[in-house]
């Protein structure tokens, strides 16, 4: 796969999960609470062919190892070509970089490359990818 077919499977993959997310919060509305939300996209991930896991536990890595220290996530969705990508899931009135830093730690602290925040709000769902650098350890929009 080149490198702009591989970014264009990574744009689809993104499409895809958001638009599940549209479908959960299409169902249930506002108004609900986080878990409603996880649980209606949780059935439209595998409907769409993703394999998710839920409040799992996955290992911390430290200097490139993982330790007996594990971290639970809402949710992460395996993709057979992309790899794993963590979703942060919110329900509330506006997203700030609390909850940005939240899901980079999630990243760096399991070694995931690829994350989402998906805030189910009371105007509709917003969403943000991010992709773990590993050359600066940083993680930045995609």
């Amino acid at each position: 796969m080149t490198e702009t077919e591989y970014t264009q499977a990574l744009y689809n993959m993104f499409a895809r999960i958001v638009g599940c997310a549209f479908k959960s919060y299409n169902y249930w509305h506002e108004d609900v609470d986080e878990l409603c939300y996880e649980a209606g996209l949780y059935i439209e991930l595998e409907d769409a062919g993703f394999v998710p896991h839920r409040q799992e536990e996955f290992p911390i890595y430290y200097k490139g190892r993982p330790t007996p220290i594990k971290r639970r996530m809402d949710l992460v969705v395996s993709d057979s070509r992309l790899g794993d990508v963590v979703l942060e899931l919110k329900a509330i009135s506006y997203v700030s970089d609390e909850q940005r830093k939240q899901l980079w730690s999630y990243m760096k602290l399991t070694g995931i490359r690829y994350g989402m925040l998906i805030n189910f709000g009371p105007k509709g769902v917003f969403s943000e990818n991010w992709i773990l650098d590993e050359k600066t350890d940083k993680c930045k929009r995609f």
